[in-house]
């Protein structure tokens, strides 16, 4: 008689997989029965571990080292990730340099650093990830945003950073209508100031309704709702958490 079949894991792929935010997520993911693929632009070490640590938690796992804001780098991850777990269920775009400071002393080089990495390279992904998922008809994608991404307001400290955020949150809105016929959900999770906020304030709890910065944990309960079944006929949508911060 022939065996019980294997079970068949979904893949995600998640950028900026090796610390922070990104690696959290795939732990997490890891824990839920998905297959990880995380892509790191300098941290091997790190993306070693993480990868390690999914694997003993039962998860196929495999990472990249590469600049994703180079097309031939973003095509090449894209299709060994393919390759290598034979679907593309889950994309979180997740990558994004970031800079604070007068934009009157921003460089030519901090501009294009900030767009390629925040808009460029998640729109390109999610083109790509798109490809694949329409041949089975279903996949999720999901943005790490930013709290301010979906006001046209001045933000003059960040101010690359906020419109290359909100040009992703209107790209990936656009994206979303066009493949929802496919089965394919596009949403954003946007942190507020988390904690491990580069430039947080001295007394973040007096900006904060919640009284608190945010954890990982908040992030990831958001994440999983977008990748639930409940949430499949969720698309274009943007949650904000922030405790309150930047409602």
């Amino acid at each position: 008689m022939p065996g019980p079949k294997a079970t068949i894991r979904p893949a995600v792929l998640i950028t900026g997989g090796a610390k922070g935010i990104g690696r959290a997520l795939a732990l997490a993911l890891a824990d839920d029965g998905y297959d990880i693929g995380i892509v790191t632009r300098r941290s091997e070490k790190a993306a070693r571990s993480v990868a390690a640590l999914c694997e003993k938690r039962g998860a196929s796992a495999r990472y990249w080292v590469a600049d994703l804001t180079g097309i031939k780098a973003t095509e090449k991850v894209a299709a060994d990730f393919a390759q290598q777990f034979k679907r593309w269920d889950v994309l979180i775009n997740n990558v994004g340099d970031y800079w604070r400071g007068d934009p009157l002393t921003m460089k030519t080089e901090i501009l294009k650093s900030v767009f390629q990495s925040n808009f460029s390279v998640a729109a390109r992904l999610s083109l790509l990830a798109i490809k694949n998922m329409r041949k089975r008809r279903t996949g999720r994608i999901i943005n790490i945003g930013y709290v301010f991404s979906d006001r046209l307001q001045a933000n003059p400290n960040v101010a690359a950073y906020q419109a290359a955020k909100t040009a992703l949150l209107s790209f990936s809105s656009s994206l979303a209508k066009t493949v929802m016929p496919f089965g394919i959900t596009i949403n954003t999770v946007s942190p507020g100031m988390h904690h491990n906020t580069v430039d947080r304030p001295a007394h973040p709890e007096e900006l904060i309704p919640a009284g608190r910065l945010g954890a990982d944990e908040d992030l990831i309960g958001a994440v999983r709702y977008f990748l639930s079944p409940v949430a499949s006929y969720v698309t274009g949508s943007h949650i904000k958490v922030s405790g309150g911060y930047g409602v």
